[in-house]
């Protein structure tokens, strides 16, 4: 059987579901910004705490962000287009549910040189 790519299967017996479906059709965060892919967030006391009431995307991103997730990697974990990923960590972060760690950037945009040493430090650990 084919899965449309547009579609994923539904946690509790194989429904798809549009990924659209998961935002309500919003394709932004309430707070109406951007985070960058690289953006690593990682699960609050109070999101763990209330994790098993959430529903089963949510459930699953706070979860797995027990140790820092950037937010591509939650997409893949998803399997769910980075838009759709940023919308529901977006709303995860507006209910405490995840802390959001911004990358640092220099004034002219581009990543500062520290940030890439940690990148380059963390590619050699693997």
């Amino acid at each position: 059987m084919t899965v449309d790519r547009r579609q994923r299967p539904h946690a509790d017996g194989g429904r798809v579901v549009p990924n659209y479906a998961f935002t309500a059709g919003r394709t932004r965060s309430a707070a109406g910004t951007d985070m960058p892919i690289e953006a690593l967030v990682t699960a609050t006391e109070a999101g763990l705490a209330k994790a098993p009431g959430l529903p089963p995307e949510a459930r699953a991103i706070v979860e797995a962000s027990t140790v820092p997730q950037s937010l591509a990697e939650i997409g893949a974990l998803l399997g769910v287009p980075i838009g759709v990923a940023r919308v529901l960590v977006s709303d995860l972060a507006a209910e405490d549910h995840l802390a959001v760690h911004l990358p640092l950037v220099g004034s002219d945009g581009r990543p500062r040189r520290e940030l890439l040493e940690r990148l380059l430090d963390g590619l050699r650990a693997r």
